[in-house]
């Protein structure tokens, strides 16, 4: 079948704007996006950029997006995209920096950010003569998580970094998790406070993108919120994320539902002029539009007592 590729491209070396290029490809019908690209580098242009590597759905070096949808160009079949047209559009990921059409740079995507949260294991050898063996039910949960290949699905589909693009993202905070649970590293305290620093594990918001996105069924959006919850339990929490994290219970606890303005200001803290002045443009907006909460004028919701007691429930059970 008669495919044509529209494929987007950028050269530094030149005017560094971006394009598109069109090819038309002759393809059988299991033939896949990677087996296209391959073909018009070898018989049509051979300046075109991409990456590939393992060409099996292994390595996850073929990652792009093809008819706006991040996959592997080597499982990507292109009969699959084109049922409706005979064009398929490709694109590098989202939100990242490119170094030549189709190959972007991975080290501001992803390995930098892997870096920063040291993902190397430091073993406490003084208590175990340089060995320390651990079952396999131990080991199950992190095996898991050790069965990531840095696709970077899970970042391109991660919706705080279109916003911020220096938030460690799902996949860094995965590979923290590997760490900060293995019980034979002495270092998961110190990995705990890398993680919880802002653009961190408080930056995430829970909108599962990330575990819906990961090939590997690995689950990074669980795996941030159990690094948080450890973060809590162990005493280590930024300051303004514990306010926040009490406001909003007490809040919620007194009245059945969240008082918006009170949140704001607790969080920022009550004694933080600084802070406190920062949150004035955004109240101003906010009250021109008739949307600005008056803190603490917060009525109660029906059945606000019944969610009161389940907090207080839930006090009880944690003493």
């Amino acid at each position: 079948m008669q495919i044509t590729f529209k494929v987007y491209r950028k050269d530094p070396e030149k005017d560094g704007k971006p394009g598109r290029s069109n090819y038309s490809v002759e393809l059988d019908e299991e033939a896949t996006v990677l087996d296209g690209l391959l073909k018009i580098r070898d018989e049509m242009d051979d300046t075109l950029a991409f990456r590939a590597s393992c060409a099996r759905g292994y390595c996850g070096e073929c990652t792009m997006r093809v008819n706006y949808k991040a996959c592997f160009a080597c499982t990507a079949k292109v009969s699959a995209f084109t049922k409706k047209s005979p064009e398929i559009l490709l694109d590098p990921l989202r939100n990242i920096p490119v170094i030549k059409d189709l190959v972007f740079d991975w080290d501001a995507f992803m390995w930098n950010k892997i870096t920063a949260v040291k993902p190397w294991l430091e073993p406490d050898e003084s208590s175990t003569n340089g060995e320390n063996l651990l079952p396999d039910s131990t080991m199950a949960d992190l095996r898991k998580v050790m069965s990531c290949y840095y696709c970077g699905l899970c970042d391109e589909g991660c919706t705080v970094l279109p916003v911020d693009f220096d938030f460690l993202g799902p996949a860094a905070l995965t590979k923290a998790y590997r760490f900060v649970f293995d019980p034979r590293d002495k270092a998961g305290r110190e990995r705990l406070k890398i993680a919880e620093k802002p653009k961190g594990i408080w930056d995430c918001v829970h909108c599962f993108e990330a575990s819906e996105h990961c090939p590997r069924g690995i689950a990074p959006t669980e795996r941030i919120i159990s690094i948080r919850d450890k973060a809590f339990k162990v005493g280590i929490t930024n300051e303004k994320v514990a306010r926040h994290h009490t406001s909003f219970a007490a809040s919620v606890k007194e009245s059945g539902w969240l008082d918006e303005g009170r949140l704001a200001l607790e969080s920022e803290g009550l004694t933080n002029i600084k802070g406190l002045m920062k949150l004035l443009p955004t109240a101003a907006r906010a009250m021109a539009r008739g949307k600005a909460p008056i803190p603490y004028l917060h009525p109660k919701r029906p059945g606000a007592e019944q969610i009161k007691k389940i907090f207080e429930k839930g006090e009880r059970e944690k003493k």
